[in-house]
């Protein structure tokens, strides 16, 4: 499984919460999973090319990319949605067309989600982390950030955004090719993970980076 970097929620020494969540679903299970850490593109392009079984996360970009006949995917381990983000002295931005003429930071990687909806009048810049985004907000090298929640909720008391006017929302899930053996492995998975999430466990692993969400069944 090719696990791509999500601040907070999957970590290169395995300590995100998005891999603590799939451990404790793995336990009853019987099957061996190995992780191997990426950064984003490199992450899909294991999963394009067939080098590994599964992608942790870019549900949304692999459907586009591969086609939703071409996999399989996991009940959600998490919610997440993108916003416009400024410190916290300023104004929400509330829409894109707000940013046109002004420089605009985004997470390196994120652009596999953002590019069809960030193509107006703005210049982005792209950074390796939310805590460097947020620094360079307050040295005035960005006028505003696109990030996600959950991500990026520990700089938040630092920043300004408007919840009601997400970019956009999707889930992050596990995403493995189309064969008999991924099948069952994401099927027994994702029992497993609905059983998690109804019994709290979700809430408890995640602490304050936890998006309630529906059962999308």
């Amino acid at each position: 499984m090719a696990a791509p970097n999500l601040a907070n929620l999957i970590e290169r020494d395995g300590s995100g919460v998005y891999q603590r969540l799939m451990a404790r679903a793995l336990e009853p299970l019987d099957v061996k999973v190995e992780s191997a850490f990426y950064p984003y593109r490199r992450a899909l392009q294991m999963f394009e090319q067939s080098r590994v079984d599964c992608l942790l996360s870019l549900t949304d970009v692999v459907r586009r990319r591969v086609g939703s006949d071409a996999i399989v995917y996991s009940y959600p381990l998490g919610r997440f949605s993108f916003h416009i983000f400024t410190l916290a002295e300023n104004p929400p931005v509330e829409s894109l067309e707000a940013l046109e003429g002004r420089v605009v930071g985004s997470i390196k990687g994120h652009e596999l989600y953002l590019g069809p909806i960030t193509e107006g009048d703005m210049q982005m810049e792209s950074v390796r982390s939310e805590a460097q985004a947020v620094r360079m907000l307050k040295m005035g090298r960005l006028d505003a950030l696109i990030a996600a929640l959950p991500d990026i909720r520990p700089h938040l008391d630092r920043l300004s955004y408007a919840p009601d006017r997400p970019l956009l929302e999707s889930y992050d899930r596990i995403n493995c090719h189309d064969t008999a053996k991924n099948r069952a492995f994401v099927q027994a998975l994702s029992r497993e993970l609905r059983d998690l999430k109804e019994k709290g466990v979700y809430q408890e692993v995640m602490g304050a980076l936890y998006m309630p969400f529906k059962d999308p069944r």
